[in-house]
């Protein structure tokens, strides 16, 4: 799968063949369990990311949140 259209993480992995989804999970528990405070995790870009949330943040160089 090059590109989901999914918009949670949940339905992403439900997307995945029983295969994938073992070893994509268990890559996840890797990161979660690594992952430092302030970060979150979402879907971007068709696949699941880990980002700042702009809103921890004052106003960005291009003035928004």
């Amino acid at each position: 799968m090059a590109k989901s259209e999914a918009t949670t993480v949940e339905d992403y992995l439900t997307e995945l063949t029983s295969e994938r989804r073992e070893t994509v999970g268990a890559v996840r528990a890797v990161i979660l369990k690594h992952l430092p405070e302030g970060f979150e995790e979402v879907m971007d870009f068709g696949m699941i990311s880990y980002v700042i949330p702009l809103s921890t943040y004052p106003t960005t160089y291009n003035s928004t949140h």
